[in-house]
């Protein structure tokens, strides 16, 4: 006679996430940092500076260019290489991990100038168009953002942190992670795979690179088990995590790959989970809808979160001339899973969205405004310059 097993069924899978997080030693990143590092250099002698710059890079060679506008500025051989060295250095490169910053050759074709008195004047205005996206969910475990974009940054962090610390001659500044790991019924996460490419020195086997970097991912997950993310490190064994599936990872970053500034769009806002809008982040002063756009619409789907709403989407969208979006919208979705649209009697005043209240508040080198929306998807300076 068979007894009915007591055990509880296995828990309902309600979605798989999915993400990424690509290190500041990327190419595309090392461009990202180039960029940044020069508008927080022209905002520092200038606050209403005006930016707007690309940056390419392979093997030794970097190049910039774009428009840099402000009172104070000195010629750009005057700065930028230490900028461009700084970035390098700053994600890692140097010693065995090549190129040393010392040995790069800097081009640049900036049209650097003043300011004119009549695009200062202009400031306030967007010179664009532009959609963008916020989202924010009720979870604080995870920065209310989605979990999967949330565990990649966190996982890079401190994969990064101790590379640096512990492991510089063995694994390079190059790396990238793809979490997939499932939401499930009962509020706990269970991964699918860890895939993880990461930079190694020659001779550095696959069971030895195995060996070494599951411990430092499986505790860096303990610490948001112990938070409250149910399942996230208990699920992660050492089958789930792929590391180097294409096979030996020896030559990377600059010199085994370029670079381009701006590439990492889904990185720096939300995940593959949300639509974004808008365009790059970095590269472009806080003035410019593309850098505090993204910034007030994270605010207030934020402000729309609440024990009725678990989550909230908001789009504010620019036309060239706008002191502040002419569309405004937000919808959030309650226990039940519906959507609804937000009443025109719970948004914010228009003046809220203008583009020289955001800068005022959050536009100072250092501030908010100088990061994206990802939590996680800054790190590229070490903070004020």
């Amino acid at each position: 006679m068979n007894t009915p097993s007591l055990a509880a069924p296995p828990s309902r899978v309600l979605a798989t996430h999915v993400a990424e997080w690509v290190s500041p030693g990327h190419p595309d990143r090392l461009a990202d940092a180039i960029a940044e590092r020069i508008v927080r250099h022209a905002v520092a002698c200038d606050p209403d500076a005006l930016v707007g710059v690309e940056v390419a890079l392979h093997r030794t060679a970097v190049f910039v260019d774009g428009r840099v506008a402000g009172n104070g500025l000195q010629p750009a051989a005057a700065w930028l290489p230490d900028l461009v060295r700084a970035a390098y250095a700053h994600a890692g490169y140097g010693g065995r991990w090549r190129p040393a910053p010392a040995e790069l050759a800097i081009a640049e074709d900036l049209c650097l100038d003043e300011l004119r008195e009549d695009e200062r004047a202009a400031r306030g205005v967007a010179d664009d168009q532009n959609v963008v996206v916020g989202w924010a969910g009720r979870d604080a475990r995870t920065a209310f953002l989605p979990p999967a974009h949330f565990l990649a940054g966190a996982l890079g962090a401190a994969l990064g942190a101790w590379r640096a610390a512990h492991a510089a001659g063995d694994f390079g500044p190059d790396f990238k992670l793809l979490p997939q790991l499932d939401e499930l019924e009962d509020g706990s996460f269970r991964w699918r795979r860890l895939t993880l490419s990461i930079v190694h020195r020659p001779g550095l086997g696959y069971e030895e690179q195995h060996r070494r970097l599951w411990p430092v991912l499986r505790a860096a997950l303990e610490v948001h088990e112990r938070a409250g993310l149910a399942g996230v490190a208990a699920s992660l064994v050492p089958a789930a995590l792929f590391v180097n599936g294409a096979g030996a990872f020896d030559l990377g970053g600059p010199l085994g790959d370029n670079g381009l500034a701006g590439k990492k769009l889904v990185v720096d806002h939300y995940g593959p989970d949300v639509p974004i809008g808008g365009g790059a982040v970095y590269g472009k002063d806080p003035h410019k809808v593309d850098r505090c756009g993204p910034l007030r619409a994270r605010q207030w789907a934020l402000a729309l979160l609440g024990p009725a709403v678990l989550e909230a989407r908001t789009r504010l969208v620019w036309s060239p001339g706008d002191a502040a979006p002419g569309l405004i919208e937000g919808t959030v979705r309650d226990a039940a899973g519906c959507w609804r649209p937000v009443p025109d009697a719970a948004v914010p005043a228009r003046d809220w969205f203008a583009i020289e209240r955001i800068v005022a508040e959050c536009g100072a080198p250092g501030g908010p405004g100088f990061d994206p929306p990802g939590a996680f998807a800054g790190g590229l300076v070490p903070g004020p310059e």
